[in-house]
């Protein structure tokens, strides 16, 4: 039997893991390492902008669950 509303304390957790990637993808891309080192620097605003899109697409998954569904899946 399967329940069509998520755990409220999954929600929870991933409403917060969501939150955090958002927030460290911003600190991600505002810091700088060393105008030196150029590299480093990309890679660090790599890393900051993935992980925006994934807290992004976490916390959207929490507040418009059913938009997720498939078509032809039972809500």
């Amino acid at each position: 039997m399967q329940h069509d509303k998520p755990n409220i304390f999954m929600r929870i957790i991933k409403g917060g893991i969501g939150s955090a990637l958002l927030t460290m993808g911003l600190l991600f891309i505002v810091i700088t390492v060393d105008d030196k080192q150029f590299l480093q620097n990309v890679v660090v605003r790599i890393i900051g902008v993935s992980s925006i899109f994934i807290g992004t697409h976490l916390l959207h998954k929490q507040f418009h669950p059913y938009s997720y569904k498939k078509p032809g899946t039972p809500k």
